[in-house]
């Protein structure tokens, strides 16, 4: 393999949750990883874990990706923010210009991504969805925003580029989304890999390279995955979400709402900034 080294940060998306493979998969689950065999990276680190925030990557993760060298680092990351009571849109961004300035001062090309609606809360309706729509909304601005101050930066290889979560995984229809219809499917992992692939301009190889995907899953286990992950999972999640989520409500109802981000985001001292994180 004589390809970039790639390094991997973010949450479960980048993790991996959703995603199969077997053992000859050279890189492991996830769409990162997919990516990194696509264009037939040298090395590759994946650094995303499940839960992760925008605080979670600069105190545990930038500075291992920053010791890694790589060429090329994925950064997904934002949807764990939005599910949280002390949500900030202007947090979010300062933390993704930390991260993004501190891997380009590094000389690593970076992708990023905006992300779908939430296909749990997409089953609400009404105030509830038009909050967290709101929120992911205001998560996309920030990576947007953030990607904007390099889109001056030329060459063969952009130095950040951004895609979008929910285009790539739509030719898949709903056999893109996991059985939580949060995380993608083994389908929808492969979708982003060749979507950030083309974004990064990589001479993609024969697709066949990727890991051949599982069927989906049949009802019975998707059932199961409900009882005994999927519940648990939410309701330890509502202790510290609910509330926030029942004040996003009632702010909503009052014409609070998100509060705006100042587009102008102006150049960030990153390493006075990260020692206040």
């Amino acid at each position: 393999m004589s390809g970039p080294a790639v390094v991997a940060l973010g949450d479960s998306i980048t993790a991996g949750v959703g995603d199969a493979v077997g053992p000859d998969a050279a890189h492991g689950p996830g769409w990162a990883a997919h990516l990194a065999l696509l264009a037939d990276s040298a090395r590759f680190e994946n650094l995303a874990r499940n839960g992760a925030r925008t605080q979670t990557v600069i105190a545990e993760q930038l500075d291992l990706a920053l010791a890694s060298g790589a060429d090329l680092a994925t950064l997904v990351i934002g949807g764990n923010d939005a599910l949280r009571s002390d949500f900030s849109p202007a947090d979010v961004a300062r933390r993704l210009t930390i991260c993004v300035d501190a891997l380009r001062g590094r000389g690593a090309a970076v992708v990023l991504a905006t992300l779908p609606p939430i296909g749990l809360f997409e089953l609400c309706g009404g105030r509830i969805r038009s909050v967290m729509r709101a929120r992911i909304d205001a998560v996309n601005t920030a990576v947007r925003t953030v990607a904007a101050r390099h889109a001056s930066e030329s060459g063969c290889t952009p130095g950040v580029v951004v895609f979008d979560v929910a285009e790539a995984i739509r030719p898949a229809g709903l056999g893109a989304w996991y059985v939580d219809r949060v995380h993608p499917s083994p389908l929808g992992h492969r979708h982003l890999a060749v979507t950030a692939g083309r974004a990064l301009h990589v001479s993609l190889p024969e697709l066949s390279r990727l890991p051949a995907p599982p069927p989906p899953p049949p009802a019975w286990e998707r059932a199961a995955w409900l009882a005994f992950a999927g519940v648990p999972w939410a309701l330890r999640r509502g202790r510290d979400f609910l509330p926030g989520l029942v004040r996003a409500v009632v702010d909503d109802l009052r014409g609070a709402g998100v509060e705006r981000l100042d587009l102008e985001l102006p150049q960030v001292d990153t390493e006075s900034l990260a020692r206040a994180t």
